[in-house]
């Protein structure tokens, strides 16, 4: 017999009960509708406050919602902020920042934060490490879901200019399996992934460690299952001041490590790059030259 599954998440909550709701407790419900975020940064009375009710209905509220208490429901949405859902990291006081300057202003310094947090943290050695591996591996198989497809796109197209076999992983509309059955020793797998991973991300690097291949993570410092089963961990502060997570310091640490390999790891790094562009010309690729049609 089936059985309605019963709704875990605050929002889902509110609108299961939100017919039943009497008046005080719907304009809590509205509120937290709106922006369900601000349950993480305001006590019980804070929000009851802002929604026009009181304290006691605020606490009644979450009982009906199904919340032992007001903290449960603030710790759930706690994580759910933590692990990047943007219906969570929106909030009632956007609206404040109304003046352009205030957003750049508010985004450089995020974006300033985010890049000096990410590349303090990382240690020369393992940096010359990854690179490397990068140069020694027999294949690069880098892997990438959802928005850090895009970096996984890049880091793979950076390394084609400097060594073969380097693949990306998953192909469109394509399984796993097929390309993972080779994977041996000599290999390497780059595992991208930003917060809201994938599920199947930590099987996948079992797979990897368990046939020999090394694993190089690159991620942001809310991975905490998938890091033990890596060789080496790069984490990249994602934060915005916005509810839309940025992959500027990402790609920052991407392109340090193709940097370092070029720099230090490859014994010829020029003859390839020499043999492409002069593909690129033979075949007419790139408008190269477009400025001195024009001068």
């Amino acid at each position: 017999m089936d059985t309605m599954k019963e709704p875990t998440t605050l929002e889902a909550r509110i609108q299961a009960h939100y017919e039943t709701l009497p008046p005080a407790e719907k304009r809590l419900g509205d509120l937290l509708l709106n922006f369900p975020g601000d349950i993480a940064n305001y006590s019980a009375g804070e929000l009851a406050e802002t929604a026009g009710t009181s304290k006691a209905a605020a606490s009644r509220f979450f009982q009906r919602l199904g919340y032992k208490d007001f903290n449960e429901a603030r710790r759930q949405v706690r994580e759910a902020k933590r692990w990047g859902s943007p219906v969570y990291l929106s909030s009632s006081h956007g609206d404040d920042r109304t003046m352009p300057s205030r957003f750049l202003s508010d985004h450089l310094q995020q974006e300033t934060l985010n890049l000096t947090r990410t590349l303090e943290a990382i240690r020369p050695d393992v940096l010359r490490d990854v690179a490397d591996a990068l140069a020694k591996a027999r294949r690069v198989q880098i892997v990438g879901f959802r928005n850090s497809r895009m970096l996984a796109l890049y880091l793979q197209r950076q390394l084609l200019l400097m060594r073969p076999d380097v693949s990306l992983l998953p192909q469109a509309g394509q399984t796993l399996g097929e390309d993972l059955v080779d994977m041996a020793e000599p290999d390497l797998l780059v595992v991208i992934g930003m917060r809201r991973r994938v599920a199947a991300i930590p099987r996948l690097m079992e797979i990897a460690r368990d046939s020999g291949a090394q694993i190089l993570l690159v991620t942001d410092p809310s991975a905490t299952q998938s890091t033990d089963l890596a060789t080496w961990t790069l984490d990249c502060h994602v934060r915005s001041s916005s509810l839309l997570d940025s992959y500027s310091a990402a790609m920052s640490v991407l392109n340090l490590l193709c940097v370092t390999l070029f720099e230090r790891s490859l014994s010829d790094p020029y003859s390839r790059l020499r043999r492409i562009e002069s593909l690129h010309d033979e075949l007419e690729e790139l408008d190269a030259f477009a400025w001195l049609k024009e001068s």
